[in-house]
């Protein structure tokens, strides 16, 4: 069986998103053209389906990391920023864009909160996970017929 740790991370994370488009669900907020994804970064992303993609990198956080809340899951995207002739320092991601998309994914029913904190995989999630993982894996495999012994 094929999971989420068997594939890499960028190859998952884009079949992942284009999974996602078609969900309901998940859908950009009117915002979203507009804001910044961080403190660090100095403009709004450029790519047009930017949210689809880290919905989709924060499902697959969440299922490496298990239950996780906004103020990790703002670590992983964090970045340093320019403080002038002062030192730069680490400051981590929007949690504003992360509770969003954490809220959406919860409302498809694919992470739901834990008793522990943060939020976890349910087991549709992992299923989208290990569906996803598994198809990329087969594309992979097509590409370099040396990775077919595996």
């Amino acid at each position: 069986m094929t999971t989420q740790y068997d594939v890499p991370g960028e190859h998952l994370v884009g079949a992942l998103a284009n999974t996602l488009k078609s969900d309901d669900a998940i859908s950009p907020p009117d915002w979203s053209n507009f804001v910044k994804t961080a403190v660090h970064k100095e403009k709004a992303p450029t790519q047009p389906d930017w949210w689809y993609y880290r919905t989709a990198s924060v499902l697959r956080k969440i299922g490496v990391n298990g239950p996780i809340g906004t103020e990790r899951l703002a670590k992983h995207y964090s970045g340093s920023r320019d403080r002038g002739s002062k030192p730069n320092r680490s400051l981590g991601g929007s949690r504003k864009i992360l509770r969003s998309i954490m809220q959406q994914l919860e409302i498809a029913g694919f992470i739901v909160k834990s008793k522990q904190g943060g939020r976890g995989l349910t087991p549709k999630g992992q299923s989208i996970l290990d569906n996803t993982a598994f198809a990329v894996k087969k594309n992979l495999q097509k590409e370099m017929s040396s990775l077919s012994k595996y």
